[in-house]
């Protein structure tokens, strides 16, 4: 079906011939859009180069605009998101290269179908849009653009547990729409960072939309002054102290028996070193043995720590004999209690989507799955003297509606972590980075405590206070507080999104004046 995009008559010029060139050189754009994406993760943690990703998307919008067909539509965002995957989460390699026993050709293979599997809701989205303008007047291109790729952005962060990773939200943490994260969360930040590139794009490029720029900018120059003079949605009031437990264990020799013992002997020793801090906290499974066998060794360690008033919270792997399952799991014992299950679990590294088809195909390559379960919804939190901790296992911590469901019960948000997988790679800072637009969306303390680092303290405004480097062992002590009140976000989840579309589709139905010849 021939969807060719409706030109306006004000296009002239060298606008006609950039948008007619995306329709007879394809090719060309599918390149430019590779490049455009790769470049994308520059604006990400640790580069933090936001106008970068702006740009690129800005390129998206005018090819999907203009391309003549549904083919192109779905090769210009597959193309995009290939370049923005491509270099943004390639560090799954080092995980499954060191770890998986499938050699250096089976590693790419692996590799590169994930980004290939999150790239193609770019292209579908590409498709949608394609299909979706030809019944839509000029005037609602820039809302069903945004209202598009935040669909298939949510899809990707769905289905199969999801992957939630680099989405366009992210990159405001170094620019004034941060601020905005209190009020609507990721999705907001993503669809103001989505709505600035489509109306430029459209106004620059096709003379059309520029009540949706005059819209954007608005909305930048707000948060510009919540910048400058941010109101107080939460109030902090008791100071406690913590420890973070930072073993740098190396993965290789991490599950190892002879590794056990002399791993859970120094996260002790280093416990008693900091018997005064209320709270200290190991990382991700950092005891490897399962709970019920070392649970009855650890009594006496528990009851001196119950004595002095100090909390240990860890990971560590729990078999429920009556379920016929292990679960990566969070234990507090000594002056507290509760065990948190893992709900959200990783693809391919904790469990197998469909398993029935795609257990025999790893089998037959050699490369050894975990066998984790995922953990029920709605469980308390646990509880670390007189303080409710919300605990998010790894992967949990990027999911922000599973974050929000267990905020208001919580004084303060923990997240443990084994990003030893991964490396020197960028793929624990950008981890680190949404560790921190969690605490800044609750206004709550995040205790961030991990294998090989990045552990670090972040305070109720997404800042980290203080952090240990990474690939040494170490600890670090610091102070959190809890807090009264909630931000917005908290409260009233993702209203301000969806005020937001209502009022984009308002602009919509504006006339369009033509311009004067």
């Amino acid at each position: 079906m021939n969807t060719n995009a409706t030109l306006t008559t004000d296009v002239t010029g060298w606008r006609l011939r950039l948008l007619h060139s995306f329709q007879t050189r394809p090719a060309l754009h599918c390149l430019g859009l590779l490049i455009a994406g790769a470049l994308s993760t520059l604006s990400f943690a640790p580069f933090y180069i936001w106008p970068i990703y702006l740009l690129a998307v800005s390129y998206l919008m005018l090819a999907w605009q203009s391309s003549k067909n549904l083919k192109q539509s779905f090769s210009f965002g597959f193309s995009f998101a290939l370049g923005l995957f491509g270099s943004g989460i390639s560090w799954v390699y080092v995980s499954i290269a060191n770890f998986g026993q499938v050699g250096i050709a089976i590693s790419l293979l692996i590799t590169l179908g994930l980004i290939a599997a999150a790239a193609l809701y770019w292209g579908l989205a590409g498709i949608a849009y394609s299909k979706l303008r030809q019944y839509l007047a000029l005037s609602f291109r820039v809302p069903l653009f945004v209202a598009l790729v935040l669909l298939f952005e949510w899809l990707r962060s769905t289905l199969f547990t999801g992957f939630p990773w680099l989405l366009p939200g992210y990159i405001v943490e170094k620019s004034w729409l941060f601020e905005m994260l209190p009020i609507g969360g990721i999705w907001l930040t993503s669809a103001l960072v989505l709505l600035t590139s489509a109306a430029f794009a459209m106004t620059l490029f096709l003379g059309q939309s520029l009540r949706y720029l005059v819209t954007a900018s608005l909305l930048w120059l707000i948060a510009g002054a919540l910048n400058f003079s941010a109101p107080s949605y939460v109030t902090e009031k008791e100071n406690h102290s913590v420890t973070l437990i930072q073993g740098n264990v190396a993965q290789d020799v991490k599950w190892l028996p002879e590794t056990a013992a002399p791993t859970l002997t120094y996260y002790q020793q280093a416990t008693f070193e900091n018997i005064n801090s209320d709270i200290v906290v190991w990382p991700e499974t950092a005891i490897t043995y399962v709970l019920h066998q070392v649970e009855p060794y650890l009594k006496p360690f528990s009851e001196d720590l119950e004595k002095q008033g100090t909390t240990v919270i860890t990971g560590v792997p729990v078999w429920d004999k009556e379920r016929n399952s292990y679960f990566n799991s969070v234990w507090a014992t000594g002056n507290g209690f509760g065990v948190y299950e893992k709900q959200k679990l990783v693809p391919f590294g904790e469990y197998v989507p469909l398993e029935d088809w795609f257990g025999p195909i790893f089998d037959l390559f050699g490369m050894p799955m975990s066998q984790f379960r995922k953990g029920p919804a709605n469980q308390p939190t646990l509880q670390a003297g007189e303080l409710s901790v919300a605990p998010f296992i790894c992967y949990e911590v990027v999911y922000p509606d599973l974050v929000r469901s267990m905020i208001r019960d919580s004084d303060v948000l923990l997240t443990i972590s084994n990003d030893g997988w991964f490396g020197h790679s960028i793929g624990p800072l950008q981890h680190l980075q949404i560790a921190q637009f969690r605490a800044k969306e609750a206004g709550r303390y995040m205790i961030r405590a991990t294998n090989t680092g990045v552990s670090a303290i972040i305070d109720t405004n997404g800042q980290i206070v203080s952090e240990l480097p990474q690939f040494v062992r170490a600890t670090l002590t610091g102070s959190i507080a809890t807090v009264d009140g909630n931000t917005p976000y908290v409260m009233n989840g993702n209203l301000a999104l969806w005020l937001l579309f209502a009022l984009l589709i308002g602009l919509g139905f504006i006339p369009v004046r033509k311009p004067r010849r």
